[in-house]
């Protein structure tokens, strides 16, 4: 699974891919099946392996659930509550599109409400980049409940290595050939069933 071309495939967020880059390679560090327990302090305990498949993520964080605990799951650390308020099962959240989806969903959401904060200040102007960036930063680090999350995810933009795909590199520009998950499944033989079709039989 390449990071950047499902970011480029299934986000919902087009304001700032490269901040739903630097969230999915900071803390999850690219895992689709990250999990991580909030109510316990990381710096106290050592840190269980980490899941190697959707199966084992999804044990893990209904043990987490069941203890009372706060998991985050996947790429975007998504909380299970934020699964259920899109319609979704636990299960799908360790999809990697899914979780992208559902992350920059609400990405966008706290975006709008960023930008709706500075309309109803005596200056109506748009933010700043990097204002409107930081204020969507700490809406996802209160939404989520992580501590330093905001902290982490400016660092690994600072740092962040120069793209290395374009949009066109995604699944969905590459006929139903390329179209095995996520969205494409639906949209790639609506936009090119007929094309390939008639291309391969020649």
């Amino acid at each position: 699974m390449d990071v950047l071309t499902t970011i480029l495939t299934c986000s919902l967020y087009l304001a700032d891919d490269n901040l739903v880059r630097a969230i999915a390679e900071s803390t999850s560090q690219s895992n689709p099946y990250f999990v991580i327990d909030t109510s316990v302090d990381m710096t106290q305990v050592d840190p269980p392996p980490p899941p190697k498949s959707a199966s084992e993520a999804l044990a893990r964080t209904t043990d987490i659930l069941a203890k009372g605990g706060r998991p985050l799951v996947g790429l975007l650390q998504v909380p299970p509550a934020w699964m259920s308020a899109f319609g979704r099962e636990l299960s799908d959240a360790f999809d990697p599109c899914t979780n992208i989806a559902v992350g920059t969903a609400m990405l966008s959401q706290f975006d709008s409400e960023c930008a709706g904060s500075s309309v109803r200040n005596a200056k109506p102007r748009t933010l700043p980049a990097a204002a409107r960036r930081r204020c969507v930063l700490r809406k996802y680090e209160e939404a989520i409940r992580l501590a330093d999350f905001a902290t982490v995810t400016s660092l690994e933009l600072r740092y962040q290595r120069p793209l290395e795909a374009q949009i066109t590199d995604a699944p969905i520009f590459a006929g139903t050939q390329a179209a095995s998950w996520g969205p494409d499944q639906l949209l790639a033989p609506v936009l090119f069933g007929k094309s390939d079709s008639s291309s391969t039989s020649k």
